[in-house]
């Protein structure tokens, strides 16, 4: 039998493939864990077809294998290396599955990954598919409750509802209509934010004045709207976003650190090329794949036009610093109006 155990939740994720383990091998003596980043998918077909300890089934999971497998290919097609590489993981992926003798199991734990690869479903359509999709709404809530009551503590229904308006505020009570700007709730960082929470409100339950002084916001989804829309060149867009958020108390100096770090991530994707969002996140290892293909759909008609905004980035940022421009609102509007400024490749006539 063959189990694929996918995120977006990684404790969720975590807890379904230990779970099924537990299930299969309760005593843990022929459970055997591989680290797909470390091995080859013939080593994982070896593990899973060797014999096992007193006839009992043997268990392997494999952790990372396909995101692993997926980075090689872009790395290798990004360079002009290998042409058949795709081809190649596809075979990898089959020879695997008619690996896995009837009496073992095999589980394909990828907690990075949202779904199941097209590839890896065509190869084993009869595998049971785990989902770590996170709750949401109100089983949200009572998360959270069973969470604090784990860490010896209490928290009613509507801290409990703050707590993940304060994380989580455009998408903890239901999925956003365009995936792309997704983020939804973290398991793992919410429990370690109750265990915190627990610990300051000691001996007490946790409550809104607890949340309020040790819990961080989350990142509004307004400012992701204003910066994809300085990104386009939408200058209507990006105006009305930008006065709303600065009417709602946000501080002009750090939309406009904001702003010039998405330049940033900008100009490190039109170097990426061809890459996908999800290959350029891993390599980046500090941008959700989300946020990148969000920079990425902004940009996409950039060429030549990144070296314009560029500059126009630098001079914002050293115009501000000298003293030239003298309040971050000035700084702020200049670049945004600069970004909007049709330069010959947008206004379809030819470079100087």
């Amino acid at each position: 039998m063959i189990y694929f155990v996918h995120g977006p939740d990684r404790l969720l994720a975590r807890e379904a493939a230990l779970a099924i383990a537990a299930e299969l091998d309760p005593d843990s003596s022929n459970t055997s864990w591989l680290d797909g980043r470390e091995c080859s998918f013939s080593d994982v077909a070896s593990a899973v077809g060797a014999a096992s300890f007193f006839g009992s089934p043997r268990i392997v999971i494999v952790s990372d294998l396909l995101v692993r497998a997926s980075r090689d290919a872009d790395t290798a097609e990004s360079a002009g290396e290998d042409q058949e590489r795709p081809a190649r993981g596809r075979t990898e992926i089959e020879s695997l599955v008619s690996a896995v003798p009837e009496s073992h199991h095999l589980i394909v734990f990828e907690p990075s990954l949202n779904s199941v690869p097209a590839v890896f479903k065509n190869a084993a359509p009869r595998a049971q598919v785990i989902a770590g999709e996170p709750p949401r709404g109100s089983e949200l809530i009572a998360w959270i409750e069973a969470a604090a009551i784990q860490a010896e503590s209490r928290i009613d229904r509507r801290a409990a509802q703050r707590l993940a308006e304060t994380l989580y505020p455009q998408s903890w009570d239901r999925k956003p209509s365009n995936a792309r700007y997704d983020r939804p709730p973290d398991l793992a960082h919410l429990k370690a934010e109750i265990d915190k929470l627990a610990l300051a409100a000691h001996p007490g339950p946790i409550t809104l004045d607890c949340i309020a002084a040790h819990t961080p916001g989350g990142p509004d989804q307004r400012v992701f709207r204003f910066l994809d829309a300085a990104l386009a060149g939408d200058l209507r867009s990006g105006l009305d976003e930008l006065e709303r958020l600065i009417a709602s108390g946000e501080e002009p100096a750090m939309l406009l650190a904001q702003l010039l770090g998405q330049l940033e991530l900008a100009m490190v994707t039109v170097a990426a090329g061809s890459q996908n969002a999800d290959a350029v996140a891993r390599n980046l290892g500090t941008v959700a794949p989300g946020r990148l293909s969000a920079v990425m759909a902004a940009t996409r008609r950039w060429s030549r036009q990144a070296a314009h905004a560029a500059g126009t980035g630098v001079r914002a940022d050293r115009n501000l610093k000298t003293g030239r421009v003298r309040k971050p609102d000035d700084a702020l509007h200049g670049l945004v109006l600069a970004l909007a400024v049709p330069t010959p490749e947008r206004s379809g006539g030819d470079p100087e």
